[in-house]
């Protein structure tokens, strides 16, 4: 993914929540796993880009809270894990989504959600409110 406007928000939210460096952040950053996030941290995430991109902020599709109980449900259901997350997750590229179900699948898989992820979901919604012209 290239570094867009959207991207440098993103970046910069974290950067100021987790008092790093934003040129120390890319794309691949995994906030679970290369920093020290932790739940409630997603909150002041959703909030400032909530503030600083004025977007609606749905904590589920934006960090991924239910991946997993989707993938039960599609494993459940005798779906393919694949095509069900894209479904849930539209902001995902199909490349994405399949990374995610091939990483989950691993025994003691960590969460997988990157700046990439958050950014996607970004640009998804303001192009809604942009078709739409609903916030």
């Amino acid at each position: 993914m290239p570094e867009t406007p959207a991207f440098d928000t993103v970046r910069a939210i974290v950067a100021d929540i987790f008092e790093v460096a934003p040129e120390t952040l890319t794309p691949a950053t995994r906030l679970f796993e290369d920093l020290p996030c932790e739940s409630i941290d997603l909150l002041e995430i959703g909030a400032g880009l909530n503030r600083r991109c004025r977007i609606p902020v749905d904590d589920d599709a934006a960090f991924l809270r239910s991946l997993r109980i989707h993938l039960m449900e599609a494993e459940r259901e005798r779906r393919d894990a694949t095509q069900h997350l894209a479904s849930v997750y539209p902001h995902l590229t199909a490349r994405r989504v399949a990374s995610i179900v091939e990483a989950l699948r691993a025994p003691a898989s960590p969460p997988v959600l990157t700046l990439a992820d958050i950014t996607a979901y970004v640009d998804h919604v303001r192009n809604d409110v942009q078709r739409t012209g609903e916030v």
